[in-house]
């Protein structure tokens, strides 16, 4: 267990024999603490600063005295899980988490700064690595391109700096929207429009060169009814997230659909599909 961020480290002795865990339990039952063992017949706990006496005197009473105390400093774990992360590039493009001294160098690569935040990724998974080896420039130029569970808008907006004439992204979480619009600006990417909703809340009259869907086999399929309608008349559906151990049961799946597969790709456990309708 780790201390929470501003916590209050305090090292307690504990006793040969005392069971220092079930003293601990009972002396800090009404606080909320987390502790580790540590070397020398030590717990290492942590509290908030603010229950940091009480549970100074706690431990006292329960015959856990504290040998040393430390105000540990906040730390921001998501920015420093975000600054272990790595550009990737994928043909021409260099999708890149970080911007500034941390930024790598795009060389000819066409650079998408893509931070981590929202909760959504950076375009390093696998399926989105996948996704934009089938979404190529060939794939993707003249065309109107919507991206389904469009996250941080990674695909739609590979698509329209690889010629798609216009892109959307779709999610049923209401914060991707905003995380792909600020994604759009941060890159100079015009043409691109995001919203929230599911698939049905496209007009009956929408129809899309390409459609991308970036998701799990279980998620995706209940969605291939409302995503043939979607695709127009010689149209292609490229879909990523779905596991090459199942490939054959999921091109079954895409036929019935009225898809007939024309290209896949994998990677490690994951399998991409490009397909045309009909």
């Amino acid at each position: 267990m780790s201390g929470a961020a501003g916590a209050v480290r305090l090292t307690v002795v504990v006793p040969p024999g005392a069971g220092g865990d079930e003293r601990l339990e009972e002396a800090l039952d009404a606080l909320t603490a987390s502790w580790v063992e540590a070397p020398g017949g030590r717990l290492h706990v942590w509290v908030s600063p603010d229950d940091a006496a009480t549970a100074r005197d706690a431990l006292a009473s329960a015959g856990l005295p504290v040998e040393a105390e430390l105000l540990e400093p906040p730390r921001d774990w998501i920015a420093e899980s975000a600054a272990l992360r790595r550009a990737v590039a994928v043909g021409e493009l260099l999708l890149d988490p970080h911007d500034g001294p941390l930024a790598t160098a795009a060389g000819s690569r066409r650079r998408l700064h893509l931070p981590a935040e929202r909760a959504f990724g950076t375009g390093s998974h696998e399926s989105t690595r996948l996704a934009l080896r089938l979404l190529r420039p060939e794939v993707a130029a003249g065309r109107r391109v919507l991206d389904v569970g469009c996250g941080a808008g990674t695909l739609a907006l590979a698509a329209r700096v690889r010629g798609a004439s216009w892109a959307a992204g779709l999610d049923i979480d209401v914060d991707a929207p905003f995380a792909a619009r600020a994604n759009a600006r941060r890159n100079g990417v015009a043409g691109a429009a995001f919203l929230a909703g599911p698939v049905e809340a496209l007009g009956a009259a929408a129809r899309f060169d390409l459609v991308v869907a970036n998701m799990l086999q279980e998620e995706v399929v209940p969605l291939l009814p409302g995503l043939a309608r979607l695709v127009a008349p010689a149209g292609e559906l490229v879909t990523s997230g779905q596991l090459a151990a199942r490939e054959e049961e999921f091109l079954g799946v895409l036929r019935a659909h009225g898809f007939r597969p024309v290209e896949l790709a994998s990677e490690g456990e994951w399998l991409a599909s490009r397909s045309t309708r009909g």
